[in-house]
């Protein structure tokens, strides 16, 4: 390098000059750097079913021009710094701010490359999970993780930039240690209540429009599940809210899973005398007629009860929906009444026969 230095002549000139190569060698090695980890990165992607390399090699690319860039110039700012002299203050302290401005911008880039890693994950996750672009999972948990990840990176990058600078943090972190304390025990059924909705979130024991009994015996269908409370809407139309530590720690009841078909029963007593197998006949024809009653599996009629005045057979049968199991028990309850009075199967009233003594 000695010809460059006899071509400027002054060492501020020749460091000055070299900054200025360094800073154009790493520009334009960025291009290169980013071209050969969009091909490594592609050959990796295609031997994988997933798409999650995909979008972390997106996230990555995106930032690897800049990244390399700022080290350029952060290596051009300790070029220039070797050729000047103790009387170029001003220079020095111009040199300084450039310094502590490229280390900012370096960390801001590194911690925007880590957010959008752990983003592009979490997203992957719940598409994964959920397959429904409408679901609660992801219109819930997807907003709420990506303020949660910036704002964990971001504290993270200004206790780098700020121990960087000779800040003292130990007393900061301290107060804040205690202050969260302070808002922990404050608010401790409002936080038990958000871990438990992350819980139900990722857990999944129901999901929204599943049919669900509460421990406090409540039936409806999930309207809404939130990070405090989850909202059931019940057969009046109203919401019943329940906190969420509370249905964690409870029992309960989905009616929708592992699938939307529900149990249909329907409870007829005819007169002593009647025919077993003509009231079975009957009951098995209109349930196999139904549209909503699955033919597997296949419905069927016990004999379940010699009661006082009537003999009791029970239609057991599978209804394809939750929501069609009310409406398909009453229409075949009236289809039944009007078949038994068509072939003559009485339907007898409650008797009570009583036996009086003469008191002589």
């Amino acid at each position: 390098m000695e010809w460059l230095r006899e071509f400027t002549g002054t060492p501020q000139t020749y460091h000055l000059l070299v900054a200025f190569l360094i800073a154009c060698v790493f520009y334009f090695l960025s291009h290169a750097v980013k071209a050969v980890i969009r091909f490594v990165g592609k050959r990796i992607s295609q031997r994988t079913k997933t798409e999650l390399d995909d979008k972390i090699l997106e996230v990555v690319l995106g930032s690897v021009k800049a990244l390399m860039s700022v080290i350029g110039l952060q290596i051009a700012v300790r070029e220039i710094r070797k050729g000047l002299t103790g009387a170029d203050v001003t220079a020095d302290q111009v040199l300084d701010y450039a310094g502590s401005i490229l280390y900012v911008i370096l960390v801001y880039l590194v911690i925007r490359v880590v957010i959008g890693v752990v983003r592009a994950s979490i997203e992957w996750y719940l598409d994964d999970i959920a397959k429904d672009p409408n679901d609660t999972l992801k219109l819930t948990l997807r907003p709420i993780t990506k303020s949660v990840v910036t704002l964990v990176a971001m504290i993270v990058g200004l206790v780098i930039v700020l121990d960087h600078f000779g800040v003292n943090i130990g007393s900061l972190l301290l107060s804040l240690g205690v202050g969260s304390l302070a808002v922990a025990l404050a608010a401790q059924d409002t936080l038990a209540n958000m871990i438990a909705g992350f819980v139900i979130l990722v857990d999944r024991p129901f999901r929204v429009g599943d049919r669900v009994v509460l421990e406090s015996g409540d039936t409806g269908d999930v309207y809404e599940i939130g990070l405090r409370s989850t909202k059931v809407l019940n057969f009046d139309q109203n919401l019943v809210l329940v906190p969420n530590a509370t249905l964690i720690k409870g029992r309960i009841i989905n009616l929708a899973y592992p699938h939307n078909q529900m149990r249909a029963k329907v409870v007829v007593g005819v007169a002593y005398g009647s025919d077993p197998a003509k009231v079975r006949n009957i009951l098995i024809g209109l349930a196999d007629k139904h549209p909503d009653i699955l033919k597997d599996p296949a419905p069927e009629v016990h004999f379940t009860a010699m009661a006082d005045s009537a003999i009791e057979f029970t239609l057991v049968a599978r209804a394809a929906d939750f929501t069609k199991r009310y409406s398909a028990e009453n229409l075949v309850r009236e289809q039944a009444y009007l078949a038994f009075e068509k072939e003559g199967i009485e339907i007898p009233f409650p008797q009570r026969v009583v036996h009086m003594k003469s008191s002589s």
